[in-house]
C-alpha cells in the first residue's frame, strides 16, 4: 500500500518534445506521374524519414502542363519539382523561390536513335522529332549547326513513327523512351543532352525564398537525402509504393528506369547537390537563345545539402 501512495504521488515523466510538436504538414507538388524519377522522395516517405524528422509529408501527383511554380507562388504548396530551366525562367519573371536539392544531377533530355545508328549527335543526319522552339531543341540546333541541314519534325511522345522508320531520332527521357523502347524489344541507344550542354538540374525540390532558411525546410533536405540514399541501396520499397500509384510502372518498367537513371541521380558533385556555378553556367545558356533568365540566389546550399563530393569508399 505505501508503494502504492508513493507512486502515485511522484511526479509524472516530462512529456517528450515530439509529443509535444505535431509533425509539421509539407505539401510536395511533383511536376509528373510517379515514377522513378521521384525515387527519393517517395523512399523518404515509405521510410518514414520525413516522420522521424518532423514532417507530415504529402506527394502530389502531377502531369502533362501542371504549373507547379505557380502553385508554390500562390502557397498552394510548400515544395515544387520542378527543372532548373523552369525556375530560372520563372525568377526572371518575379518568382521568389530557391533550389534546395536536386533528384537528378544531370538532364534526364536527350535523343532515342536506334541501333545501328548514330553513336553521337556529329552523327545524326536524318529526321529529329523534338519540341519545336524547347530550350533543348535550341541549344541543339545551334551547338551542332543543323539549321537547314537536319530536318525537324513535330513529336508526339509516341513511339510509333520512331519505330517505323529507322532513320528517325526522337527526343526522349531517360526515364521514359529508352524503356518503352526496351519493351517493345527495339534496340536504341540515347544520347544525352549533357553531351552538348544543355544541362539542368532535374528532380530539383524548390521552396519559396521565404522559407528557404527555416528549420522545416533544412528537416526536409536532410530526409529527402536520407531517401534518395535509401533508393540508390535498395529502390524495392518505394517502387512498390510507385507501382501502386501509377499502373504504368510494371517491375520490369520500374527495374530499367532504375539502371537507367543511376549515373543522373549521382552526377559528378554528388547526389542531391545544387550548385550556384552550375545555375549561373544554365542562365549563360539560356542568354544566348534569346531568355530572360535569373540564376543569381537561386541556391540555398545551407538547409543539409552536401557542397563536396562523395567519399571516395564507393559510397552511393
Amino acid at each position: 500500500m505505501l508503494a502504492l501512495l508513493l507512486a502515485c504521488d511522484a511526479d509524472p515523466p516530462p512529456a517528450s518534445s515530439e509529443a509535444e510538436a505535431p509533425p509539421r504538414p509539407v505539401q510536395v507538388a511533383l511536376n509528373w506521374y510517379p515514377e522513378p524519377e521521384f525515387g527519393g522522395y517517395y523512399a523518404a516517405l515509405k521510410s518514414g524519414a520525413y516522420r522521424k524528422a518532423g514532417l507530415d509529408v504529402t506527394l502530389v501527383p502531377g502531369g502533362p502542363g501542371v504549373p507547379v511554380l505557380e502553385m508554390l507562388a500562390a502557397k498552394k504548396v510548400d515544395v515544387a519539382i520542378s527543372g532548373a530551366d523552369d525556375l530560372l525562367l520563372r525568377r526572371a519573371k518575379g518568382l521568389d523561390a530557391v533550389a534546395i536539392l536536386a533528384g537528378l544531377q544531370d538532364s534526364p533530355v536527350g535523343l532515342l536513335v536506334h541501333v545501328p545508328g548514330p553513336n553521337s549527335y556529329a552523327e545524326v543526319t536524318g529526321p529529329v522529332a523534338i519540341e519545336a522552339g524547347s530550350p533543348f531543341q535550341q541549344t541543339l540546333w545551334a551547338k551542332m549547326g543543323w539549321e537547314g541541314k537536319v530536318q525537324m519534325v513535330p513529336t508526339t511522345g509516341s513511339l510509333g513513327a520512331f519505330a517505323a522508320d529507322p532513320s528517325l531520332a526522337q527526343q526522349a527521357y531517360i526515364t521514359s523512351e529508352p524503356c518503352q523502347a526496351e519493351d517493345k524489344n527495339l534496340e536504341t541507344r540515347f544520347l544525352a543532352a549533357r553531351d552538348i550542354g544543355w544541362n539542368p538540374y532535374a528532380a530539383l525540390a524548390v521552396v519559396r525564398g521565404a522559407d528557404a532558411a527555416e528549420p522545416w525546410t533544412h528537416a526536409f533536405v536532410t530526409a529527402s537525402l536520407q531517401g534518395w540514399q535509401a533508393y540508390l541501396a535498395d529502390p524495392g520499397p518505394a517502387n512498390v509504393e510507385i507501382a501502386k500509384l501509377n499502373p504504368e510502372m510494371t517491375p520490369g518498367r520500374l527495374a530499367c528506369i532504375v539502371k537507367a537513371q543511376l549515373p543522373f541521380v549521382k552526377g559528378t558533385d554528388g547526389v542531391g547537390v545544387v550548385t550556384q556555378a552550375r545555375m549561373s553556367e544554365l542562365e549563360g545558356t539560356l542568354r544566348t537563345l534569346g531568355l530572360e533568365a535569373k540564376a543569381e540566389g537561386s541556391v540555398r546550399n545551407n538547409a543539409g545539402v552536401p557542397t563536396a563530393s562523395p567519399p571516395a569508399n564507393g559510397t552511393p
